[in-house]
Parts: structure tokens; sequence; C-alpha cells
């Protein structure tokens, strides 16, 4: 392997590298190592550096504008050497596309004008809030009774008109407040603003709120068909997008990679825009370890598939399906020959059959041709005829995971979400996720990402008290087990095998363990620490779970009790 520092090359720091560290890859695809310096560098968009990629769960878009670009290339390093990247705008920081042993390596990233923005609040009521948002820190004027906010290269985006309130001292999600949506800003003078609120929220003078603006368009790091891919010691304090998003990948590692608030230029509560990490139809394994997550406006990690809508039957070895989601539509590589498409019947999200995929043809950003290598089962085609609902599944496009060691701090929403049938291995992590700390997900329904557990281990965690204190979707328990199955039965339970064990819960109103259309649960040596003795809602939730194994005590006010377990059409 050849190294190059990019010094000798004429690549300098506290200078614009976009294009020329762009030409640099092209000309040393394979084999090199490539060493910035512990240094600044610039990033600005430039029409060169746009490509039209389909970015899975990010807002469509004709291209997305490049940092870094990376094609084709094969066992090469970038070695950041504690590097800080610059950008201005909306771009993605760094993109892969079909590279082979890659690894990317100690860099810190951030925006001249963060992608996020912070208020504090000075004084409320039920009903609004007035807050100061500092200039210098969140460039922004008013327009339309709402924000808009500065990102740099001439950009100027609107607030979503919703924001998260985070307490000052702990700096974690401000309990049973979660989403706030205000419906206008009133200027009061001095940088001062009057939100008033869609609903009562109930904040404290001194609270820090995220007010979220801009789009989904771009990722941190972004992979497409890669294998074999190591991303480890950098540090994204913005992000106009999702933070570490792979599609269609095979083989990632993601070791000390933290999305956390850049305090030294005066944020504590705004990292990323969205989910910190999302693994999408990957295959092979999967390892996210040591990173850390906090003030992200979504779930720090998210593991699933894609699954479709299948809308015709052209004939017996072709199909006709719709992409159900728009911010999941439109991909290149959905499907290729060979791989294993599985039939979802949508009512009780049970597999009813298996086949083979032999071409796979985009039509439009919303639907595709389907053609299989043998012929669909008649039993199919007598349930699609009678009017049965049916969505695809790729299982080759799924992978497994191990989630060890990791910080999942107060963000927005859920911790981790998990959704593959491959084994799943949950170990040694903090929780304290505003929402539920663990999802067992699973959907063909309405976000479709999809992916029936089939092997999850959940051992040796800690989740803390700021778990599950405010509530969002899914958040049925600080470990919620909630597929979206609209027809569940209990003879045919979508989740199996589940083991939680060995792990510490401090909790106070929330329920520990909700879990939904699941075979084989187990639950036991855990320590759960119960601080309300008033608490009326049960520690155990079981909805049409079958063979279920719960076992264990509680404490509450130092007394050790049985669990409250609560089950409907379980058996």
């Amino acid at each position: 392997m050849k190294t190059i520092i990019l010094r000798e090359w004429g690549i300098l720091p506290k200078t614009d590298i976009t294009l020329a560290l762009y030409k640099l890859f092209i000309e040393n695809p394979q084999d090199t190592e490539f060493v910035f310096e512990a240094d600044e560098y610039y990033f600005s968009p430039h029409e060169e550096m746009r490509y039209d990629y389909r970015i899975s769960n990010s807002d469509p878009k004709p291209y997305r504008t490049l940092a870094l670009w990376l094609k084709g290339m094969k066992n090469c390093v970038l070695r950041g050497c504690g590097a800080k990247f610059l950008l201005e705008g909306h771009m993605q920081v760094f993109t892969l596309d079909e590279c082979e042993n890659v690894t990317l390596d100690g860099f810190y990233v951030d925006w001249k004008y963060p992608l996020a923005a912070e208020g504090k609040v000075l004084s409320c009521d039920e009903v609004g809030a007035e807050i100061f948002v500092d200039p210098d820190a969140f460039p922004h004027r008013i327009a339309d009774n709402t924000f808009e906010f500065f990102v740099g290269a001439g950009e100027w985006y609107k607030s979503t008109n919703n924001a998260i309130a985070f307490e000052s001292e702990k700096f974690t999600v401000r309990k049973n407040t979660g989403d706030i949506y205000y419906n206008s800003v009133t200027p009061l003078g001095n940088s001062v603003y009057r939100l008033e609120f869609k609903e009562p929220k109930k904040l404290v003078a001194g609270d820090l709120l995220n007010i979220r603006h801009n789009v989904r368009i771009h990722a941190g790091v972004f992979c497409e068909r890669c294998r074999d891919i190591t991303v480890k010691n950098t540090t994204f304090y913005s992000c106009g997008g999702l933070g570490c998003l792979a599609q269609f990948c095979h083989n990632l590692t993601y070791q000390s990679v933290d999305f956390l608030p850049n305090n030294q230029c005066g944020r504590f509560v705004s990292s990323g825009r969205d989910d910190g990490m999302h693994i999408t139809n990957v295959s092979g394994h999967v390892v996210i370890k040591d990173c850390k997550f906090h003030a992200l406006m979504d779930d720090p990690i998210n593991v699933h598939s894609c699954c479709v809508i299948l809308s015709e039957v052209i004939d017996n070895k072709t199909v006709l399906c719709t992409y159900g989601h728009r911010q999941a539509c439109g991909f290149h590589y959905w499907a290729k020959q060979g791989d294993d498409i599985v039939f979802i019947k949508r009512g009780n999200m049970s597999g009813a059959c298996h086949v083979k995929a032999n071409e796979y043809k985009l039509q439009t950003d919303k639907t595709f041709i389907l053609t299989f290598e043998e012929e669909i089962p008649d039993e199919i085609l007598d349930a699609i005829n009678s009017g049965e609902e049916f969505a695809l599944d790729n299982l080759t496009n799924t992978a497994s995971f191990e989630c060890t060691g990791n910080y999942f701090g107060s963000c927005r929403a859920r911790g981790l979400l998990i959704s593959t049938p491959k084994k799943v291995l949950i170990k040694g992590n903090y929780f304290e996720s505003s929402g539920s700390a663990i999802l067992v997900a699973g959907d063909s329904n309405g976000w479709f990402e999809s992916g029936e557990c089939h092997d999850v281990e959940i051992t040796e965690n800690t989740f803390g008290e700021e778990c599950m204190s405010s509530m969002y979707q899914f958040c049925n328990g600080v470990i919620s087990i909630c597929p979206v199955v609209p027809k569940p039965e209990t003879e045919q339970p979508y989740h199996k095998n589940i083991k939680i064990h060995k792990n510490k819960f401090t909790v106070s109103d929330q329920t520990v363990i909700y879990a939904y259309s699941c075979k084989n649960l187990e639950f036991y040596d855990n320590e759960i620490v119960r601080d309300n003795t008033d608490c009326a809602v049960a520690d155990v939730i079981l909805s049409y779970c079958v063979d279920a194994n719960i076992k264990g005590e509680i404490l509450v006010d130092g007394k050790q009790t049985p669990l409250k377990i609560e089950a409907s059409n379980c058996r």
C-alpha cells in the first residue's frame, strides 16, 4: 500500500479541497493510504460533485451534492489524524460507491453554519414560551411568522415549526414534553421571540429547545454497493439528514463514531437533524460499537430492510411492485438475480413463500417490474385472486447485527430499532432514550421498514430513568416489541426467540417490557428498580404472544415484589 500525504500533493489545510481531493481519489483508486493533518479543511458545493443517488429514508431529490466522493475504490484508508472538515450549505460528507475494504479513520465533521438551531426558554406558560436565539451561533430571520435559518452557500431553510425541549443541567429531553409544535413566531426584539404552542406543554425557564429546520436530503457517510467498510474514531457535530446511511452493502463496522453537539460553538442540544445510523437492505454482518449519540432529532440506530407492495401479477413469473413510502423509493438495486424474495401476507405479516429473483426493472420512482426464476406457487396466486394483500421483502439484503458498548444519550424518539431475521446481539450499552430504548419493529403497512426477528439477545445493558419519559410512535415499553401487524394471529406470531437477561432497568411510571405478536420471549435475571410506589402500569405487557417465559421481581421502595404482568390473547 502506498501512502499519499496530502500536503505533499498540494492539498493544504484551510483551503477548499473538494475538487482536488476528488481528482486525487480518481487517480489513486486502489491500495492507497491518504493522510490528512490535524487541521481544518473546507468543502463547498460544486456542480461537478452532483449525482443522482436514491437515498433510503430521505427526501427525494434529483441529485445529491457531494464533498468526498469515493467511487470504486479498493483497499484504501483515509487517515484523518484529527482533521476537521468544515462544510457550507447542504452537502453529503462521505460518499462511498461500490467500494471494497475502505477505512475512514479519525475525523471531526462540522458546518460553518450549523444545520440545526437552538433557543433558550426565558419564560413560559402552558400555551407558549419566550425564547432567545443567538444570532451569531444560529443566523436566522423571520418570514411568514416562522424562523428561517441560514446554512451557508446562499441557502435559507424554514423551521418545520416543531422543537424538542431539553433540561439545561442534564441536557436530557424534558419529561412528558416530546414533540412541541407551534403555530407562530412573534419577534419581541433583541433576538427574543414568542412561540405559540399548538397544544399545552409544561416547559421550565432555562430549558433549551432544539428547533428543527431544513430537509433530509444528505447523509454524513453514505455507502452504496460497498463491502467490508470501516468507519471509526470520527465525530459528527452537525449533519443535514441521516448520519451514517448504508444500503445494498455487505459487512460494515462503525467503531467510536459519535454524533454530539459542538459545545465549543455554543451548541448543547443539537447535533444531527435525523437518525444517527440507518442500515437498510444490507447483508453480511454489521457491527456498531463504542459509539456515542446525543441530541439527535431521530433514532440513533435503525437496522431494517425495505419491503414493497405487490400491486399486480403480470404472469406466473412476473409482478408489478410499488414502493410504499416516499422516502424509500426508486432504488436502482432493490433486487438482483438469485436473491431470496419472500411473499408476506400484509394482514398477519406471515411469510407465505420464497422465490428467487431473476430480473429487476425500475419503471418509475414508485414502481418496478420483478421477474422470478420459478413460477409463483398456485396457492399464492389463488390468495391474490381472492383479495389477499401481499408485500415482498428481499431476505438476501438482511444482516446479522452486533451492537455493543454504545451510549444512547437523550435524543428525540427511540434509541435502537431492529428489524432483521439474522442473529442480533445487543450487549453492554447505556440507554437514556427519551422514548423506548429498544424497538423491535417490522412493518409492511406504513413505514415499510420490514424484517421479522428470529434470534435476538439483549443482555448486560443499563436502561436509565430517562428512558420512555416522553411518548413517540411505538413507544409502549422501555423495550417495545411492537411490529405493525393489522390482523394478529396467536398461532402465527411475527417475532420469535427474543432473550432479555442480565440487564438493569431504572423506571418510574414506565412499562419495562411490551411484547406484541412474539413467540419464545424470555425475560429473566434482570435487575429492575422502580422509584414510583404509586405506579399504575403493568411491568410487563404481553399481547398475542406464545410461550413467553417471564421471571423475576421488581424493587419498589426497597422491597422486592413480583412483576405485575398483563396478558391478552396469549398462550
